[in-house]
């Protein structure tokens, strides 16, 4: 049985690194690091995780 490779890119890895790397530069800025992690990261997640979503409804 053979496993179905997919040639799709997942987009939620990609979006949770740039939530990071901004929320600690916003968080750098503000001189509050810690809320700024967590709310880049939140964004970063909502936004890879509505692209890996629209990713899977156009393969089916």
């Amino acid at each position: 049985m053979k496993h179905k490779q997919e040639d799709n890119p997942h987009y939620l890895p990609i979006f949770m690194g740039i939530g990071l790397s901004v929320g600690v530069a916003i968080g750098a800025a503000a001189n509050n690091i810690p809320v700024w992690i967590s709310i880049g990261l939140c964004i970063g997640v909502g936004i890879g995780t509505a692209f890996d979503g629209q990713n899977r409804d156009n393969e089916e």
